[in-house]
């Protein structure tokens, strides 16, 4: 299921880019005759855009960032069950104190609920085009998305793929054998679900800040965002399938995501994105080098 919600994000992206892409109309001042209005160019297009996109770099980064979640996800989430005897050895008191008392939880019902939310903010992004400003740029902004989501894709396949961990309520005794042994049930390194409500929810805040610097509504956006991760990281610990150290590095990776990607496109002068300047000190003279994100 997580495929095809994946692969419904990269439709509406590419449907956006193609508006993006697209040789924008010029209007033209009716005095100049038509003859001496300038052609811009795509990089032209690009210098009065908010965020910067380099297609050659930036769409195959996507196609491959995409293209190794989907084989992790074909991997970590077709591992064979754990044996029976290794299940019986297992012992809490082995779990670091930080995270040993998430054990006592388990909750199916809490664990389907939480599956709502985190398909519904993967196509959130899209109320972003409600906003005039921020449709013009539908299509950068589209692939932005999808590139903040190959990146946590990327990271947390790989992380489950390379790490076992068993979830905390497969060391709870009550439970029976047959649920316990499920080969899924060592996913418990880190919490995706947290992960990906992250990404989509600061990549939410922080392209509205970035159209909005001035309005007051940003920081509820961002209050926001961080109601919906922790709310998540509520649902996915109750539910018993992740430790608290799983939750914290799944809100980190995903708000890194969320918030370095559009950051690290962003448009600026040169004026404005780095300056160098001489200084007097204590001791002597320095310089002191700034640059702006």
């Amino acid at each position: 299921m997580l495929k095809k919600a994946m692969f419904v994000i990269v439709f509406f992206a590419c449907k956006l880019n193609a508006q993006e892409i697209a040789p924008p109309s010029i209007e033209q001042d009716s005095i100049i005759p038509e003859s001496f209005v300038p052609d811009k160019t795509i990089k032209d297009r690009q210098a009065d855009k908010l965020f910067r996109m380099n297609y050659k770099v930036d769409v195959p980064i996507i196609a491959v960032g995409f293209a190794a979640t989907s084989y992790g996800f074909s991997v970590i989430y077709t591992k064979k069950a754990t044996p029976v005897a290794t299940i019986l050895k297992l012992d809490k008191n082995n779990i670091p104190a930080f995270d040993r008392w998430a054990t006592k939880y388990h909750d199916l019902n809490m664990d389907k609920i939480s599956y709502y939310p985190f398909y519904a903010v993967m196509p959130l992004p899209l109320i972003l085009f409600i906003d005039k400003k921020m449709r013009k740029d539908a299509g950068s902004i589209g692939l932005l998305y999808l590139e903040a989501f190959a990146f946590t894709g990327v990271i947390y396949a790989g992380s489950v793929y390379f790490v076992d961990r068993y979830r905390p309520d497969v060391y709870n005794t009550d439970l029976t054998i047959g649920y316990r042994t499920n080969g899924n049930f060592r996913n418990s390194y880190f919490a995706g679900h947290v992960a990906v409500v992250a990404t989509s929810t600061f990549f939410i805040a922080k392209v509205y800040d970035d159209y909005h610097p001035d309005s007051k509504w940003k920081w509820a956006v961002y209050g926001g965002a961080a109601a919906a991760t922790i709310g998540m990281s509520y649902m996915r610990l109750e539910a018993g399938k992740h430790f608290p150290s799983d939750i914290i590095l799944g809100a980190a990776v995903g708000t890194a995501s969320g918030l370095l990607t559009p950051i690290l496109h962003k448009n600026k002068s040169k004026k404005q994105a780095w300056s160098l300047q001489p200084g007097i000190m204590d001791k002597g003279a320095g310089f002191s080098f700034t640059y702006k994100l």
